[in-house]
């Protein structure tokens, strides 16, 4: 049905998207900002849709398309004018710059070192800013050193006592470099609960000296004493300049790991061997090349490698992993000197100086004021802003990498949110259980069939 001509009350506005453009030029894909939502085109539209779009010069079909679609729509959308708390993005981040966060039924909490003294004084405080959460996340970071059993143990036994008293499920994570692994640690890590963060260090690029070889060779030889945990193990490394995400991939996949986080180095670092685009170019071919793979096992109802740069932006667009994660920086840690940051959802003062401590924290971490307002955010303006990793909008933080947004590092950025918009529109055409088991139960996904679900947060055709 032609609905191009059918009038409709009230002034029709394009609502805020983003197309996705292939090689050639066309667009398969749209990105609705406003509603985190990604439609697939009609191949008839896909050719023209995107100048279309551009320059406002709409044919009968397409502009029925867009009607159908509800991408023309009456509604309206004060975006970021009305402030934070009408952003339909969801309400400003700058709250998150302390140690215990909270968003939905579910807190995530930091613990850095501390004593074991000090060990109930820090998670009381955690709990009560989880009153009525069902999930408490505690990260333990010692700076990647492994602390003492003793330590840990007291951590995990206090934490839950607490959460059995207040009826809830509790999780550990427990950042540590893999220099810090041990037979007696493995030993300690299979036998525990806890979930294990893996620093792993820089991956060297093809041309790497013997020496950084053999460094790299060295510092992941740890990652082999955790077979048992891999299901659990996180691995974080970052891309040396001028090294290929396919060849870390490949190592990936031959040494059983699961999880992978991935930062890679500014594309000014004068240390790379090719030009800012061929750069992205590569980087972006090797995403897609990724994403197919994953997909692909799914499809093939085999589990793939968790790659989380772009299977945590897939997550968000599902409306289901939080906005923000607990910063990894020491300074941001646990303080059990200081007060527990004030619960949002209830009223708590935050203009005091608790929030000047935090800010402060922050300024002096990342070099400059934080941007606490969205209006003067560097993400304003950007397509991307809701859902990359390193949106100052969001505040999160991708391991260590705390970077701001600039012209040499935005493009690999963007480069990973278009791709992972790919991966979650693939992702739809999966048996929803495979995709499930895949993404976890944070994902919680839907387990009937596709095509049924009716809740306005994610889009019908795809969740």
């Amino acid at each position: 049905m032609n609905t191009a001509r059918i009038p409709m009350p009230g002034a029709l506005r394009w609502r805020v998207m983003h197309p996705l453009l292939e090689g050639d030029g066309s667009c398969t894909l749209i990105y609705d900002l406003e509603r985190a939502a990604v439609f697939e085109v009609p191949e008839e539209l896909r050719l023209h849709v995107a100048p279309a779009l551009e320059i406002g010069d709409l044919d009968d079909e397409l502009l029925s398309w867009l009607v159908n679609e509800d991408l023309l729509s009456t509604e309206s959308w004060v975006g970021w004018a009305g402030g934070a708390d009408r952003d339909p993005l969801g309400p400003a981040s700058w709250w998150n710059f302390w140690a215990i966060h909270r968003f939905d039924d579910e807190v995530h909490a930091r613990i850095s070192p501390l004593a074991e003294s000090e060990v109930r004084e820090a998670l009381d405080a955690v709990f009560k800013q989880s009153f009525g959460a069902l999930r408490v996340r505690l990260r333990l970071d010692w700076k990647g050193l492994f602390p003492s059993v003793r330590l840990v143990e007291r951590v995990i036994v206090e934490g839950r006592r607490m959460a059995a008293l207040a009826h809830q499920e509790v999780l550990f994570e427990l950042v540590v470099d893999s220099a810090s692994i041990s037979h007696a640690t493995a030993a300690f890590l299979a036998s525990s609960p806890l979930q294990v963060r893996l620093l792993c260090g820089t991956f060297p690029a093809t041309d790497a000296s013997p020496v950084e070889q053999r460094a790299w060779t060295s510092g992941t030889a740890p990652l082999f004493l955790l077979p048992g945990i891999m299901d659990r193990t996180n691995v974080q490394c970052s891309l040396a300049g001028g090294a290929r995400l396919s060849d870390l991939w490949s190592w990936a996949k031959r040494s059983g790991i699961r999880h992978l986080e991935v930062t890679h180095p500014d594309l000014s670092d004068p240390e790379t061997i090719l030009p800012p685009a061929l750069q992205v170019r590569d980087y972006r071919n090797d995403l897609l090349a990724v994403c197919d793979e994953m997909a692909s096992e799914l499809e093939e109802g085999r589990i793939p490698i968790d790659y989380r740069p772009l299977t945590r932006m897939v997550r968000r667009l599902m409306g289901s992993e939080p906005l923000i994660e607990p910063v990894s920086e020491p300074e941001l840690g646990w303080n059990t000197g200081s007060p527990a940051w004030p619960d949002m959802w209830s009223g708590g003062d935050c203009s005091g100086s608790l929030f000047a401590a935090a800010a402060g924290k922050l300024s002096g971490l990342r070099g400059e004021a934080p941007a606490l307002d969205p209006d003067v955010s560097p993400c304003r303006s950007c397509w991307a802003r809701s859902l990359c990793n390193h949106s100052t909008l969001l505040a999160t933080s991708v391991g260590d990498d705390l970077r701001e947004p600039s012209s040499h590092r935005c493009p690999l950025w963007l480069a990973e949110t278009e791709v992972a918009l790919r991966l979650y529109h693939r992702l739809a055409q999966c048996d929803p259980l495979d995709v499930l088991r895949f993404l976890g139960d944070s994902a919680r996904m839907p387990v009937e069939p596709l095509g049924r679900r009716e809740e306005p947060a994610l889009p019908k055709q795809l969740f």
